[in-house]
C-alpha cells in the first residue's frame, strides 16, 4: 500500500490549521501549499511534534497568481504520483476593490480562479490514488448573489456580492468534479463549514465599512473548532459526503443559485476559456 498523502491550501491560519492539525494522524504525509514559507516552516514543526513520523512538505502557492498555481502543480507532480486527499481551503474576505496580479477581482481570483487551476492540475493524481477524495471549502454565501457577467472582472465592487459569487464558483466547482468524475471513484464534497473572522477583510479600508460588511457576514462566522470539525468530518467519512453539500456537518440541500445548471454552465466554460483549458 501507497503512503497516504494529504494535500491542504491556506493551512498556516484558521479553519485550514486547526484542520490539517487534527489530520496529521490520519495520514503519512502532507503537503502545505502556502504563501509565507515562514509560517509554513513553523506549523511543519507543529505538525511534527504531533505525529513524529509523519512527513511534511512545503510548498510555496499563491493561489491569487495564475503562474504561482502553475509553478506549485509543477513541482507536485516532479515528486508525486498521487494525492490521495485534496483539500481546497484557502480563502479571503476583502472589503475593498483590490485586483490580482492577473487582472481579476481579487476574491474571485484566490478563492475560485486559483483552486479550480490547482485542482485540474492536480486531479490526476487524485485519480491516481487510493482514496480519491476532493473537499472544497465553499460557504452559504453563495446565496449573496446570482452569477453574474463579467464574471472575474466585475464593473462593480460589493464586497458581500462578490464573496457571494466567489464562493458559488467553488461550489460550482465541486459539482462538476462530482458530476463528471464520480464514475471514476472521486469523491467530492463541498463543505460550508462558517467563517473565520480574520484581519485580511479589515484592512485598508475605514472602520465603518468594515463594520458594515462584516455585520453583514457575521451570522456566517464560526469558531475556528467549529469550522475544522465540518471539514475533518468530510475528509474522514468521504462515502456519507460524497456529492453532497456539507452545511456544517449536515447534508444539505443546495438553493437558489446553487441549482443554476444553465449558469454553472455558462460559469464554469467561460473560466476554462479564460484559463484556457479544454475540461477540468
Amino acid at each position: 500500500m501507497s503512503e497516504s498523502i494529504l494535500a491542504i491550501t491556506g493551512p498556516t491560519s484558521g479553519i485550514g490549521r486547526g484542520t490539517v492539525k487534527v489530520l496529521a494522524t490520519e495520514f503519512d504525509r502532507v503537503l502545505l501549499l502556502v504563501r509565507n514559507l515562514e509560517k509554513g516552516a513553523y506549523l511543519k514543526e507543529e505538525l511534527l511534534e504531533l505525529n513524529s513520523q509523519l512527513k511534511v512538505d512545503i510548498i510555496e502557492c499563491d493561489l491569487s497568481e495564475l503562474s504561482s498555481v502553475r509553478d506549485a502543480a509543477t513541482t507536485i507532480k516532479s515528486r508525486f504520483d498521487h494525492i490521495d486527499c485534496l483539500i481546497n481551503n484557502a480563502g479571503i474576505v476583502s472589503t475593498s476593490k483590490k485586483e490580482s496580479n492577473d487582472g481579476y477581482e481579487l476574491m474571485m481570483a484566490t478563492n475560485y480562479m486559483g483552486p479550480f487551476l490547482l485542482t485540474h492540475e492536480l486531479l490526476p493524481l487524485v485519480l491516481n490514488s487510493e482514496r480519491k477524495q476532493i473537499v472544497v471549502v465553499s460557504s452559504d454565501a453563495y446565496r449573496f448573489a446570482p452569477m453574474k457577467k463579467p464574471f472575474f472582472k466585475p464593473k462593480r465592487f460589493s464586497a458581500v456580492t462578490g464573496y457571494g459569487r466567489s464562493k458559488l464558483g467553488t461550489l460550482y466547482l465541486a459539482q462538476e468534479l462530482h458530476e463528471f468524475y464520480s464514475h471514476k471513484g472521486l469523491r467530492t464534497t463541498a463543505v460550508h463549514p462558517g467563517m473565520v473572522s480574520t484581519n485580511i477583510g479589515k484592512s485598508n479600508v475605514s472602520p465603518t465599512v468594515a463594520k458594515i460588511v462584516f455585520t453583514l457576514l457575521d451570522p456566517f462566522f464560526v469558531t475556528i473548532d467549529e469550522g475544522c470539525q465540518s471539514v475533518i468530518s468530510a475528509v474522514k467519512d468521504p462515502d456519507k459526503y460524497a456529492g453532497f453539500y456539507s452545511d456544517e456537518g449536515d447534508i444539505a440541500a443546495v438553493k437558489q443559485y446553487g441549482s443554476d445548471f444553465k449558469m454553472r454552465r455558462e460559469f464554469i466554460d467561460a473560466t476554462l476559456k479564460e484559463l484556457n483549458l479544454q475540461a477540468l
